[in-house]
């Protein structure tokens, strides 16, 4: 595959949680992202421009985070009334020439299934300067930080071109790199040669490829098919 920039997602359904048990979630992810690697330890607040989101670094203690928090909820149109099964909302990034950035959708209960809470961390383009966050070790370190502090259903480790060399449909499980699943602890280690299994945080790591930006088309296409057999039947 081409290397090009990736992200992390972690995706789970719905979970009623306040935003202060959010922002605890959000505080033990962000001060283990920034463990990992010091490009992801200061945050700053988002803009339409570059020059909208200057300024100084936000705090990420739980309380500068709750209130952030708060004030991403969704509201009405009319009114502007809090709508409490939607959760709460938050993004920064690391306001770097070679920017990486996340958001986080979080305590959403809706009705419908439609809506998820995420995380979603983008990294920098790969290159010379950023190579580090691409480094086998400390990509790990990143996704397991993700993984722990929002404990979702499904995560991934993967980039754009991974994800559309198999069109998923939206809401469908991603393959990548790095492949998260909670819910199937220790089944997974037969199905397929190509890929590597492993236990990790409650439930099953899929790994395909030697780093981020060495996941071979067979590789990438094992780990799809195996996750378009775990989706149920529609």
């Amino acid at each position: 595959m081409n290397a090009d920039r990736c992200y992390i997602g972690a995706y789970w359904g719905g979970r009623v949680e306040s935003a202060g048990e959010c922002a605890v979630r959000l505080a033990g992810c962000l001060g283990q992202l920034g463990a990992a690697h010091p490009a992801l330890a200061t945050w700053f607040r988002k803009g339409r421009t570059k020059a909208a989101a200057s300024g100084n670094p936000v705090s990420t203690s739980v309380d500068s985070l709750e209130s952030m928090l708060k004030a991403g909820r969704n509201r009405t149109d009319f009114g502007g009334h809090v709508i409490p099964e939607l959760g709460f909302r938050v993004s920064l990034w690391n306001k770097s020439p070679e920017p990486a950035s996340f958001s986080a959708h979080c305590g959403a209960n809706p009705e419908t299934n439609s809506i998820k809470n995420s995380f979603l961390l983008k990294l920098p383009e790969p290159s010379e300067s950023t190579a580090g966050l691409y480094d086998p070790h400390t990509a790990r370190g990143l996704f397991r930080a993700v993984v722990e502090a929002w404990r979702p259903e499904w995560a991934t480790f993967t980039s754009h071109s991974m994800r559309e060399a198999h069109e998923n449909p939206p809401g469908q499980l991603v393959g990548g790199w790095l492949t998260y699943l909670s819910g199937t602890p220790g089944t997974l280690a037969t199905r397929d040669s190509r890929l590597s299994f492993e236990r990790f945080a409650g439930g099953d790591l899929i790994i395909t490829g030697t780093s981020p930006l060495h996941v071979s088309e067979a590789q990438l296409s094992a780990v799809n098919t195996l996750l378009a057999a775990l989706e149920p039947d529609t």
